[in-house]
């Protein structure tokens, strides 16, 4: 052992922390920082190490080794899906340049048993599994004597004599004491890293005000990974000082890694902190973060609190899927329907917008129960965004684990990682790679490419607004599920299909899925006459029809009209295109639309505004006037995409606003042919 805090020349460590760009913002490294303070705290290790500037953004290859200003002896890397091939290529570079400098690779993406990883990548000395802050302590000091790392929890190993990979098996004990790691912010860690904001850059900071995650969803990290089952809180103290730093230091967005905000008694008193906090500096201007699933009346209240002061674009209450077989599948428990429809209501009343989530591809899913998934969550009262996710599959989940996919029958496909709403990724960088689902025991490729299509034109008509509120009017006026009409645009074979917009659309995604499933091409979409960031499909779809929606919306009417003759559906022509033009209405379009004054022969407005509420109206033939305050773009595409998908898909703020005049009371003698009308 060391007897003499100082044994020789200082050995400088370089961490690797390469975070995702979105424009000038970039997240601080918090790894990086946590790994350095708790290091710090050996008197050994402070008078033995030099800590370098972390390396926090993801770059050029060639720009990222620039930044090895000296010579490293310890180089650590924090592997995640969208850095882990930099990171080997970086890895691979430094060994070749400093063959004696200690590599050390940490994250999710670092397999728990990596013997076959560094047998594939021998540059790796050391890989840690689970959390990294006392394990990174004993490689340093280990390091420093020259020894073995054979003794140290949580790790596998390169064996200096014969380069022999050796998996120790010995499990860290569980430290309760989350506060024992000293926080980065409030250590001065990241203040050499803010001096460097520029009008290109700045940051964005993580903080988390516990450990730990009581489920086991077998497709999350958090369950099965580096994290345990059991919770461990930061004392309150530090989580306010934290906050505290944040927004005195200006940081724009907090996002809190919690896995379960609003499951804790104490998460109530962190909203009202984090309220104070803005208002006492301004910032931060959002806090996000991940909502516990099996609570309803606290989380409810706190985003009616950061809604109310601006700090949440929306809440989330995520379902991933409906279906019971898949939800045992995936080891995953929901709120009941009738739980999650009156939370639901409870925020549509105080216009708090909320998004649900499903994954597409989890083991169990059919083409029937994905069907009436959404219609499901469709019908439950879901006023703003429905977001249907590709299923990835991460390294150290159930998900991942060879047996598990044998025992489901998943396979998989390896795509190039666009990060939706990321920076483009430069010519020059690292290609990233996603795994994706795309067949299981339950669903054949055939089916999931079928999914994928219906499932972009639901975000299309549903989240993208679109075909919103017709598909209301469907609903309630004909008893259509919204699948039914989804389907109907999504598989149909139009001879014209390629001269229409919604045709070219389906064209293009079938063109995406062909270069997904052959080559290997990424699912986020660059145009860059929006902007240089990654657009999702749904999102390309709506900025390609705003171009022309006095086009888009003639060609929707015949499709809804052909839709309903289909089915044998008799309908009034002059009813779908009154409910056209009010859905053509509420879409913003580049530029000021000639018309923002409407008259309806229905309560059209009121009706539609007041669907989702827990005091609905019928719809009924009395007359309403609508005006609406579009936002003036002057054309600015760039603008345009920002502020209508960027900042206001997640906060509801993409339709065009509307004013009415009231409906007058309907008399009680009218109640009967109501009932007709909405029955």
């Amino acid at each position: 052992m060391i007897e003499d805090a100082k044994v020789g020349p200082m050995k400088r460590v370089y961490f690797n922390e390469y975070n995702v760009r979105m424009g000038k913002m970039c997240y601080l490294p918090l790894v990086s920082g946590l790994l350095q303070c708790y290091a710090q705290t050996s008197d050994v290790v402070r008078a033995n190490y030099q800590f370098m500037r972390p390396i926090f953004s993801i770059d050029s290859f060639d720009n990222v080794m620039a930044q090895y200003t000296e010579e490293p002896d310890v180089a650590a890397f924090s592997v995640a899906m969208w850095n882990e091939q930099l990171n080997l290529k970086v890895a691979a570079e430094v060994r070749r340049r400093w063959p004696n400098c200690l590599i050390v690779f940490g994250g999710a993406n670092v397999p728990h048993h990596p013997t076959a990883y560094m047998e594939r990548h021998p540059f790796i000395d050391v890989a840690v599994r689970a959390e990294g802050e006392e394990t990174f302590l004993d490689i340093l000091l280990y390091h420093l004597e020259g020894r073995e790392f054979d003794d140290i929890p949580n790790v596998s190993y390169r064996r200096k004599s014969d380069g022999a990979i050796i998996e120790v098996a010995k499990e860290r004990p569980f430290q309760r004491d989350l506060d024992s790691y000293p926080s980065p912010y409030l250590e001065g860690v990241f203040d050499n890293l803010l001096s460097l904001r520029s009008d290109t850059l700045d940051f964005q900071a993580i903080i988390e005000t516990n450990r730990g995650c009581p489920f086991q969803c077998t497709f999350c990290y958090w369950g099965r990974g580096g994290l345990s089952r059991k919770y461990r809180y930061h004392d309150m103290d530090r989580v306010f000082a934290e906050l505290d730093w944040a927004g005195r230091n200006k940081i724009l967005y907090v996002f809190n890694a919690d896995s379960n905000f609003g499951m804790h008694k104490r998460d109530p008193d962190i909203a009202d902190f984090i309220v104070s906090v803005k208002e006492k500096y301004g910032y931060p201007d959002k806090f996000r973060t991940c909502f516990g699933k099996n609570t309803d009346e606290t989380i409810f209240n706190i985003g009616l609190l950061f809604h109310s002061k601006g700090l949440e674009k929306g809440i989330t209450l995520a379902r991933q899927t409906n279906d019971k077989t898949t939800l045992k599948n995936i080891k995953r428990g929901n709120i009941k329907m009738s739980t999650y429809t009156n939370l639901q209501t409870r925020f549509n009343d105080a216009n708090v917008p909320i998004y649900s989530e499903l994954i597409l591809g989890l083991p169990g899913e059919t083409v029937t129960t994905w069907k009436n998934g959404i219609d499901e969550l469709l019908e439950s009262g879901l006023k703003n965004q429905l977001f249907i996710y590709l299923c990835q599959v991460f390294n150290n989940t159930e998900l991942g684990d060879p047996a598990y996919c044998e025992k489901f029958g998943i396979k998989t496909k390896q795509i190039e990682l666009n990060e939706i709403h990321g920076s483009i990724r430069d010519k020059s960088w690292v290609t990233e790679f996603e795994h994706v689902i795309t067949e299981t025991y339950s669903m054949t490729q055939a089916e999931w490419r079928r999914m994928v299509r219906l499932s972009w034109i639901t975000m299309v008509l549903h989240s993208m607004k679109l075909g919103f509120y017709v598909m209301i009017w469907l609903r309630d006026r004909f008893g259509t599920k919204a699948s039914d009409l989804i389907q109907y645009i999504s598989d149909r074979d139009m001879p014209d299909r390629g001269e229409t917009m919604l045709g070219r659309e389906l064209d293009s995604y079938d063109a995406l899925i062909d270069n997904m499933l052959n080559d290997g091409a990424g699912r986020g979409l660059a145009l860059r006459e929006y902007g240089d960031i990654y657009w999702d499909v749904e999102e390309s779809t709506f900025l390609n029809a705003a171009e022309d929606l006095g086009r888009f919306y003639a060609e929707f009417e015949e499709l809804v009209a052909d839709f309903l003759a289909s089915r044998g559906v008799i309908f009034d022509r002059a009813d779908l295109e009154e409910v056209m033009h009010y859905q053509r209405a509420r879409i913003p379009s580049r530029y000021l639309p000639d018309e923002t004054a409407f008259n309806f022969r229905h309560n059209l407005p009121e009706y539609f505004e007041r669907r989702f509420s827990t005091q609905p109206v019928p719809l009924v033939a009395i007359p309403q006037s609508m005006t609406t305050s579009p936002i003036d773009f002057a054309g600015d595409k760039k603008r345009f995409a920002r502020e209508t998908i960027l900042w206001g898909r997640k906060s509801g703020t993409m339709l065009v606003r509307t004013a009415f005049q009231s409906v007058p009371e309907i008399a009680a003698s009218q109640a009967l042919e109501i009932q007709k009308v909405i029955g």
